[in-house]
């Protein structure tokens, strides 16, 4: 084709599609450049800004007060007063000035020129060392010295002539300050006045300008691509390169963008209070994520044990910490409602493709497992408080209830701890052996939860095993005990059938294996007495752990162990029954080795009609209802046969089945069976063929055996031929990362429908529909209701919430629809516990927090070992139950206070100022003004303390008052308060009463003795009760607490009770021993006693002139005072008036049990530690006793008999028995001792 000049398309129109394109490109690319602009971080952080603003706004407004304004004006009348002045003598100040001015040029220059001088002489010098070290002739180095000499004469004089000036310089400086001396004063204190305001403003300005081109220049530095140099706002990025996370095969370090979005969650005050607290804006708080973190002692601030550099935010939350949107950040609601709001508003939706979504607000507390494998610090803490307490309640519930019996909790991976470690002990000898011969492996510490069955057969009959296992509830409802029978998933006519023949094969099981024991009984002739036993009950311990139903216990209700008011039916009648309970309340370790059930020491006591075995009485008192007929079991033999069948044809072929009916025997020899179908085999002495009649007992035995396999009843229980069992169920170390496609999820969302409306009840469904559209429409859903919302969504898409939450309320509903193609013996086995919405919750939390994926060991929790003892304590404190009968801290009282009504306490006439210093160093002072208001307006003041005396609940209202005894040295203010003393509070002025920590027997104990003793002084009450063990650390000497737990010895003798002796062994005794020492920062486990050294005897026998020191301190010991109320010296106690005196401790033993300083205080002034005791200061300031020793000095007598107590051994193998008395008075009768301010003479 020729060429021409024409063209395809007109260049008109191309002109004008280039054109139009060119403009659509651009308008596009800008729209791209704005939505790539357009973060949700940026909207934000300048909502943050305006917020921010605002709060400085209105702090700047609180210092410029109109006593800031006041102030400020005075100081500029004072400083125009002084410049005034100033104009006054200004020739003066022009004069100085001018000679400042001529002196200075003068010092300049003069200094320039000695300093050029001193350049000179310098070399000069270097001349003369390098002619010295040349060798040159002398001549010429003397020549070189001579120039030296010449030039450091000028460099002299001119140095010294500078100093002239310089002083004169300073000289006219100082008279020209002191004429500026009052102008420059104010301007350093208007300097200082406004220089909070000035800061606040300066940060005002950089947030929200109001020069205008200020505000420009933050405007466009806020623009499209301005903005990336050095925009105000921006990413915040946590780069964590050893926090590592798994992301798919790889670990990758992880980068949180969080603060992007959250930016005031590290902004923090000082004392480490939020900025920004967490709550709603009508309240005038922060919602997120405006507001500050909670807990900044604990999180994120610099001086927390998670500060923010070090451990980010996802660690903790989960999410992906690069996603910079609210949805790629991988939020989780909370409930149905709220993801229904945040789909709204944020276009919100589950991403199933990251495998770490951020933890809902309910299960927080979850990951802290990751770190924290001891869980206890969680829940118990002295310096944080309970920091997780839903997953430290869900690892007691996991604990108490026994789950790790039949689930597994292995926290460790080889010696490598990955979670917390929830196994059982080793069972057997050779399990010890195998894991003391491998120090890589690590054995379970936890006892089986449930009662030993060894001896099942001399406690109870057969007939109310049955009657128990079948629903343990209906005999005692407060149970921990699950139940096995009666289901979801055996309601169907198979279980109905199969059900009763093996419950009762069950109870033969544990009848035919039971072992025999050697029971105890009461001696030949003893009557027991039922209500004697039933104030021995009260008094003795029993309530610190059980509860029973007598009107005579109300208010006790203790629930560590079982409720006791129907064991009388239980127990076999007669007095085989009888022996049983006698010969467990006497000795609980003769029925179990490991029992957690202590020794109370019910021996008995008196002679002839004196005589009083209370542990028979006790058990005469607990079994005075009668025994009660529970039904008798009929058994089914063709049922049975049935069982037998079902069960033997797993390990049997068909002839061999048969072979065996035939034979009455199982076709296998006994030696090679390692299964339940050794109750079927032949055993030692048996005929060619058993009887029929003992062959249907072997069935029964043989499917009671199968069924107690089948549901882990040795889990629980210590079972006769059980002993190397494993548990049944799955183990849960890592079960919060388990694959959700691997949840056998079956019919759940069917049975869910279809179940739970009976008695016109919602359904789980009905429920959650309910409280989502309540919540979404009006937010009135009650949490329960949110809750189920939150669990019933989580199942029906397969989470693991909503699974462990329908298995915790109805294990069996999985089964739902499956039992018609499940065999009998594949069905679920899990039982029912008791549990609540609010366990469930916790249980899950725990578990859920179960990944057995710890971090990098820098950032896995790794206490010090003081710490470590303080977790192992209080491990132990649960475990054996001490908080039933101690108080481990006292009560806390916070009421509103006049603070002119408080008085300031003072040392007594008989008081010394070392006791106080004592008292100070032992009970540090704690500041009791809270900061807070009460509603009334008062301040409110908070202090430590027992109650004396409650109100009159009948008087008027505005005339009732509680009275306290003060335990603590108190500041209120500048006033200060000493133990023991009073504090009346009257009750419209109550804020809040915290309770003991622990307690709760002695609580009840006291008035009960108030009510039942013949003097009811609430003083004698107590110490006739199990004693506080607040600040037990400063008081014993830790070696001698280790022996005293492992065997207790009688130390007080007005105690009701005794200390029971605890099945704990050596390294239990030694940590719990540790823990209180560790608790109270003392040092531990070894105390130095100086008073025991030989260079402080010496020194004081050196001070003691007038004889030998501890002969005289032996005498003073033993003089009558202390031995009124005290054995000691070799002799024993005496009461010389039995309705007055009370017996104090033996004193033998203060030498290794007390420490030093504690001692020294309660000699001085005893109510200052405890103040109910009724021990006396014996040696007063006021009063003179024993002149004749250490010439009455009752503070150096005091020192002596603490020197005397310290050296007890000593001085009774040097000195052996001794009752002094005074000079003159060897047949006069005993002397008087002080008088306690506490009733009684005797001490605690």
């Amino acid at each position: 084709m020729p060429a021409n000049d024409q063209i395809w398309r007109p260049l008109g129109t191309m002109h004008k599609v280039f054109a139009a394109s060119a403009v659509l490109l651009l308008v596009c690319t800008l729209w791209m450049m704005a939505k790539d602009h357009d973060d949700e971080w940026r909207e934000y952080q300048s909502v943050a800004d305006e917020l921010k603003a605002a709060q400085l706004n209105e702090q700047l407004s609180d210092i410029q007060s109109k006593a800031y304004l006041d102030r400020q004006k005075d100081l500029e009348d004072q400083r125009k007063a002084a410049e005034s002045l100033l104009n006054e003598k200004s020739s003066e100040i022009e004069s100085l000035q001018e000679k400042v001015s001529e002196v200075q040029g003068q010092v300049d220059l003069l200094a320039r020129q000695t300093k050029f001088k001193g350049a000179e002489r310098d070399v000069a010098r270097a001349d003369y060392d390098i002619a010295v070290r040349d060798v040159k002739p002398e001549a010429e180095l003397q020549t070189l010295k001579q120039a030296f000499d010449n030039m450091q004469s000028v460099y002299d004089s001119m140095s010294a002539e500078l100093d002239v000036r310089t002083a004169e310089l300073n000289q006219a400086k100082d008279q020209l300050a002191a004429a500026t001396t009052d102008l420059d004063t104010t301007n350093t204190e208007l300097k200082k006045l406004a220089a909070d305001a000035e800061l606040l403003e300066k940060t005002l300005a950089n947030i929200k300008p109001t020069d205008g081109f200020q505000k420009f220049k933050r405007w466009l530095m806020l623009q499209p691509i301005v903005d990336g140099f050095n925009s105000p706002h921006r990413l915040q990025q946590d780069w964590l390169p050893n926090l590592k996370q798994t992301i798919g095969m790889a670990k990758t370090a992880r980068f949180d963008r969080c603060r992007s979005c959250h930016v005031n969650i590290a902004d923090f005050r000082a004392g480490n209070e939020p900025g920004f607290p967490h709550g709603d804006f009508t309240d005038g708080e922060y919602p997120h994520p405006y507001s500050s973190h909670p807990n900044p002692n604990v999180y994120l601030s610099s001086t927390s044990p998670h500060p923010l550099p070090e451990f980010g935010c996802t660690i903790c939350h989960n999410g992906d910490g690069s996603g910079t949107s609210f949805q790629n950040a991988e939020h989780t609601p909370n409930n149905p409602a709220e993801a229904e709001h945040w789909s709204a508003e944020y276009h919100w939706h589950s991403n199933h493709f990251w495998e770490y979504p951020m933890e809902p607000e309910r299960f927080i507390e979850s990951t802290c497992l990751k770190c924290h494998h001891s869980v206890v610090e969680l829940g118990v803490n002295k310096e944080y408080g309970p920091t997780a307490p839903k997953v430290h309640e869900g690892y007691e519930l996991t604990k108490s209830y026994g789950c790790f019996g039949c689930h597994e909790i292995n926290g460790f991976d080889g010696s490598e701890s990955i979670g917390p470690d929830l196994r059982l002990e080793p069972q057997t000898p050779e399990e010890i052996a195998k894991y003391e011969s491998d120090p890589n492996q690590i054995p379970g510490r936890e006892r089986k939860v449930g009662p030993a069955l060894r001896h099942l057969a001399s406690k109870t009959t057969p007939e109310f095993v049955a009657e128990w296992t079948e629903m343990p509830s209906r005999f005692r409802p407060t149970t921990k005990m699950p139940q096995f029978f009666h289901l979801s998933n055996q309601e169907d006519e198979l279980a109905e059938k199969y059900q009763p023949v093996q419950i009762a094969a069950i109870a033969a099981y544990l009848q035919e294996k039971s072992e025999p024991i050697e029971l105890m009984q009461p001696v030949d002739g003893y009557e027991p007495n039922a209500e004697r036993g039933k104030e021995a009950f009260a008094r003795r311990g029993c309530l610190a752990c059980h509860s029973h139903g007598d009107e005579a216990f109300e208010g006790s209700n203790a629930t560590f162990g079982p409720e006791l008011s129907k064991v009388h039916e239980k127990i076999r009648p007669g007095k085989d029954g009888f022996n049983w309970l006698y010969t467990w309340i006497r000795e609980p370790t003769r029925h179990h080795p490991r029992t957690k059930m202590p020794d109370l020491f019910l021996d008995p006591t008196g002679e002839g009609d004196t005589y009083v075995d209370p542990a028979a009485d006790i058990a005469a008192f607990l079994l005075a209802g009668g025994p009660r007929d529970f039904p008798k079991s009929d058994v089914d033999n063709a049922i049975l046969d049935e069982l037998v069948e079902m069960f033997a044809r797993s390990t049997l072929t068909g002839a061999d089945y048969v072979a065996m009916l035939d034979d009455y025997a199982y076709p296998r020899d006994s030696a090679t069976i390692k299964g339940d179908e050794i109750e079927l085999a032949r055993r030692e002495g048996d005929p060619e063929r058993i009887t029929a009649e003992e062959w249907q007992k072997r069935k029964l035995t043989y499917v009671g055996r199968r069924t107690i396999s089948f549901y882990g009843c040795y889990g629980c229980h210590d079972i006769p031929g059980f002993e190397s069992a494993r548990p049944i169920g799955t183990a849960l170390q890592d079960w919060g990362r388990k694959d959700t496609s691997k949840l056998a999820m079956e019919h759940i969302e069917e049975f869910l429908h279809h179940h739970g409306g009976e008695h016109g009840e919602p359904t789980v469904p009905e429920i959650a529909e309910e409280a989502v559209n309540k919540q979404y429409n009006d937010g009135n859903a009650s949490e329960e209701d949110l809750t189920t919302a939150f669990f019933y969504e989580s199942l029906l898409h397969h989470g693991r919430p909503g699974f462990i939450w329908q298995k915790l309320r109805q294990p069996r509903s999985y089964d739902y629809r499956k039992t018609e193609t499940k065999g009998y013996d594949e069905r679920l086995r899990m039982p029912k516990f008791p549990f609540n919405q609010q366990q469930i919750e916790s249980i899950a939390t725990f578990v859920l927090g179960l990944v057995a994926e710890p971090p990098a060991a820098e950032y896995v929790f790794h206490p010090d070992t003081q710490k470590s003892d303080i977790i192992e304590g209080e491990r132990l404190l649960a475990k054996y139950n001490c908080a039933g009968c101690h108080m481990l801290d006292l009560p806390e009282i916070k009421y509103g206070a006049d603070l002119e009504d408080i008085t300031a306490s003072s040392l007594g006439a008989g008081d010394y100022e070392q006791a106080l210093e004592l008292l100070l160093k032992l009970k540090p002072p704690r500041q009791g003004l809270t900061g807070e208001t009460s509603p009334d307006g008062l301040p409110v003041v908070s202090f430590k303390g027992l109650i004396f005396a409650e109100p009159d609940y009948e008087e008027d209202p505005e005339f009732q008052e509680f009275s306290f005894d003060l335990w603590e040295v108190l500041d209120v203010g500048e006033k200060r308060r000493f133990p023991t003393e009073k504090v009346l509070v009257p009750a419209a002025n109550m804020v809040e009463q915290t309770p003991a920590r622990g307690g709760d027997f002695a609580q009840w104990l006291v008035p009960h003795l108030m009510e039942t003793q013949a003097d009811p002084n609430r003083f004698l009450a107590w110490q006739a009760s199990p004693p506080p063990l607040y600040l037990e650390g400063p008081k014993v000497q830790t070696p001698w607490l280790y022996r005293f737990l492992k065997n207790p010895e009688q130390l007080r003798f007005t105690t009701v009770l005794r200390m029971p002796k605890f099945n704990m062994n050596d390294e239990e005794a030694q940590s719990l021993a540790n823990y209180f020492a560790a608790y109270d920062d003392v040092p531990y486990p070894y105390q130095s006693i100086p008073q025991q050294e030989p260079t402080y005897l010496s020194a004081m026998q050196v001070a003691h002139s007038e004889g030998d020191y501890l002969d005289d301190s032996w005498k003073t010991l033993n003089a009558p005072l202390c031995m009124k109320c005290h054995a000691v010296g070799g002799t024993p106690y005496k009461s010389s008036d039995p309705k007055k005196d009370i017996r104090g401790p033996n004193l033998d033993r203060v030498a290794e049990r007390l420490r030093p300083d504690w001692l020294q205080l309660w000699l001085y002034k005893p109510s200052w530690i405890t103040p109910y005791t009724s021990m006396p200061t014996n040696f007063p300031k006021n009063q003179t006793q024993l002149p004749e020793l250490f010439e009455g000095d009752g503070k150096q007598q005091t020192i002596a008999v603490r020197d005397a107590l310290l050296n007890y051994g000593d001085l009774m193998e040097a000195h052996g028995h001794l009752t002094y008395r005074t000079p003159g008075t060897e047949d006069a009768a005993p002397a008087e001792t002080a008088t306690s301010e506490n009733s009684g003479a005797g001490g605690q």
